[in-house]
């Protein structure tokens, strides 16, 4: 092999092992690869700041006093979205050590009307202004209809900051396994080793 052929073989590799770790989805039929590296099932959960509706940012992910949902939704200005938020708060209302947060990247006014119309009550919605969230997640959408936006995803992370269960949708206007998700809610809740360690988000500080 020519030394030429040798360095491309090399960059060939690295470029087929970078794109491993990344995610495809389609929207509206669209292939698009996922800008952040792909999170897997029984690994570790990232910490990453979101701004909640008073302005204020706040740390979600990694180890935490309760379990956390995370509902990643691309727009609540979207019927699939609007429902999926409002079915959540709905299946969450008597799940107990359980935090449910909605991430979307609409702007803060329009949430908050959303969630007056709505009465949503259960779940935290927040929103990723700088796309932290999305790039450590592995949801940001880079091109198309929905640049700059959020893949349709849930996260079900245990006290221990481990991702117990993960669902990124294959076509962004479908719905997530609403089933799926509430079982692997209620198994890390008969879980003894979800026991945490207390620690608070706003801990965090390096993130």
């Amino acid at each position: 092999m020519t030394k030429i052929r040798m360095i491309y073989a090399y960059f060939l590799y690295k470029y087929n092992t970078k794109m491993e770790d990344k995610m495809q989805i389609t929207v509206h039929g669209t292939t698009i690869t996922l800008e952040g590296k792909e999170l897997k099932v029984g690994k570790e959960a990232p910490a990453a700041r979101i701004t909640k509706l008073d302005g204020t940012q706040n740390v979600i992910g990694m180890i935490a006093p309760n379990s956390q949902l995370i509902v990643v939704i691309p727009s609540l200005k979207t019927e699939v979205c609007s429902l999926g938020a409002k079915k959540f708060n709905d299946l969450v209302k008597n799940l107990k050590k359980l935090d449910t947060i909605i991430v979307t990247t609409d702007d803060i006014e329009s949430v908050k009307k959303f969630i007056e119309n709505e009465s949503i009550d259960n779940a935290e919605i927040v929103i990723d202004t700088n796309r932290q969230f999305a790039k450590k997640f592995g949801l940001l959408i880079p091109e198309g209809k929905l640049k700059d936006r959020l893949a349709r995803a849930v996260f079900v992370i245990d006290r221990e900051g481990m991702i117990a269960y993960k669902e990124i949708v294959s076509e962004v206007v479908n719905e997530v396994n609403y089933d799926a998700c509430i079982a692997a809610i209620e198994k890390i809740a008969n879980d003894s080793k979800g026991a945490g360690h207390g620690h608070s988000h706003e801990n965090w500080m390096g993130v």
